[in-house]
């Protein structure tokens, strides 16, 4: 009895040690636990921060290749239009040189009209004179007939405008101014006989000719400020000459009327030169036999055609 009350009381004092370490025990757990959950926690945080320092390197680095793409489609886009801009001006240009590749800029011409000397062609030495008694069988008002060319050398004179044209001009005529008594052969025969001249001159000429585009290019003034005309004479002059060079200044206009076929005015004077100016003259000076001129104006129309 005395040893099962010794062992109950054992018994009884082990679990009230038992039961008083307990809740210490528990504490300890709890707070070593707590612990280890907010250590845990803090590593969290910072592998959560750290991803997120990831992701914002992501993200601008995502950012900056965006703008870099955008940039480059934006380049792109302008090297595009700006190529599609430089596309439509090489075809304006080119669709331009066709237009004037089209144009029939060259003309040929056939041109008529009236001439006149300024001096009439009489008291020579194969003219009609005064030794014949008919000192008005000779004429100073005639015509003439004549063809030419004119060939484009620039269409906007070089580059400075798109107004005047650049042409070399080169043509012939031939002038009428009726005719006269020869008086040499009247002379000659004591008055028994006599002979008749055609008075006629031949002129080869060539000069610029600037062309003003107005109505579209199909209203053309011109003007030849001067050119370098070849006369060619007959009957020859006083002195047995026939070549005399002279310059020639013209003005006019011409009007497209039908596709390439042009209609125009002109007007001419020549300048004579020197060639032709011998004549005869007594001792004492006194001028038997004229000189020739071939000094005179020329102004009729034309009819061109483009090629």
């Amino acid at each position: 009895m005395k040893s099962l009350k010794k062992n109950l009381i054992l018994t009884a004092g082990m679990s009230l040690a038992v039961g008083a370490m307990a809740p210490q025990v528990s504490v300890a757990h709890t707070t070593k636990k707590a612990h280890q959950h907010t250590t845990s926690t803090r590593s969290l945080v910072r592998a959560d921060e750290r991803h997120l320092a990831r992701d914002d390197a992501r993200i601008s680095n995502l950012e900056a290749e965006v703008n870099e793409l955008r940039n480059q489609l934006t380049a792109q886009k302008t090297s595009g239009e700006q190529m599609e801009t430089k596309q439509q001006q090489l075809e304006t240009q080119v669709a331009a040189e066709a237009a004037k590749e089209e144009q029939k800029n060259n003309l040929v011409f056939f041109r008529g009209g009236f001439a006149q000397l300024a001096q009439k062609r009489g008291n020579e030495l194969l003219t009609g004179s005064v030794l014949n008694g008919d000192p008005n069988s000779y004429n100073q008002d005639g015509w003439y007939v004549g063809a030419g060319m004119d060939f484009r050398a620039s269409d906007d004179l070089f580059g400075l405008t798109d107004l005047v044209a650049l042409d070399a001009e080169l043509f012939f005529q031939y002038q009428n101014y009726g005719t006269t008594q020869n008086s040499l052969v009247h002379y000659a025969s004591g008055g028994a006989l006599y002979a008749e001249n055609q008075v006629t001159m031949f002129t080869l000429a060539a000069s610029p000719k600037f062309k003003f585009n107005l109505m579209d290019g199909d209203f053309r003034p011109w003007v030849a400020p001067v050119g370098l005309a070849i006369q060619v004479i007959s009957p020859p002059s006083s002195g047995v000459t026939v070549l005399n060079p002279a310059l020639m200044l013209g003005t006019g206009l011409e009007y497209r009327i039908w596709k390439d076929i042009w209609l125009g005015t002109d007007f001419r004077y020549q300048f004579g030169g020197g060639d032709l100016e011998y004549s005869a003259r007594t001792a004492d000076g006194v001028s038997v036999l004229n000189s020739s001129t071939t000094n005179g104006l020329q102004a009729g129309g034309y009819i061109g055609i483009g090629f």
